[in-house]
This record gives structure tokens, sequence and C-alpha cells, in this order.
């Protein structure tokens, strides 16, 4: 699958898929831009994937934290990743996060940043 994006640039080839948000109403969800981010990620082209989709590449080292932390079992029950991982406002943060930022990246002013 990684190959995929690293061969293929999903800007320039019709078959990946579209977000059906833009396609309908022209406005991008917070995912928007993410495939060819990943892309320009792929190839080093940091401030590239920064311009598709700043959250995506900010979340990822967040992500690989998680996921370190997962691996080497920092789960248990009494630490505070586990709480963490668990809270429900921990999550709530994170969607108003994502909704913020789908909401900024349609405003001009985001629009003038890039």
């Amino acid at each position: 699958m990684i190959s995929i994006y690293f061969f293929f640039d999903p800007s320039k080839n019709s078959y990946f898929l579209k977000c059906p948000l833009k396609e309908m109403t022209g406005y991008e969800c917070a995912g928007c831009g993410v495939q060819r981010a990943f892309h320009e990620l792929l190839h080093f082209r940091f401030s590239r994937a920064f311009q598709y989709n700043p959250l995506f590449v900010i979340a990822i080292p967040f992500v690989l934290l998680f996921f370190v932390l997962k691996v080497f079992k920092f789960s248990a029950k009494t630490s505070w990743f586990y709480r963490l991982s668990k809270s429900k406002l921990f999550f709530l943060i994170v969607l108003i996060i994502v909704l913020l930022f789908s909401l900024f990246r349609n405003t001009d002013y985001y629009k003038s940043l890039f």
C-alpha cells in the first residue's frame, strides 16, 4: 500500500479516492490532503506535505509516540498513558481540534497562508 503512494502522486492520478464532502460542498474536511501529504512525506518534502495538510503532519509524531508506548507496555492500568488513552476528555479535545481545524482551513485567512 505504501509503495502505491510512493510511486503515484494522488494529485496527478484520478484513481485515488476523493473527499465526498469536498466533492458535494466544495468545503475541505480535516482529512482533505492527507493522501497528497503522505506522498510528499514519503519523498521527504516536508514543507509541501505541511501545505497539503498541517494537522496530519503535526499528528504523526504523536501517533508514533502512542504506538511506541503501546508496544512497550505502558498501558498498565496504573500508568498515566493508560489513563490518558481511556480518558473521555482526551478524545473530546482531539475531536474539538479536528473540528476547529476543519472550520479554520475553509477560511480566507487559511487559504492566504498557503
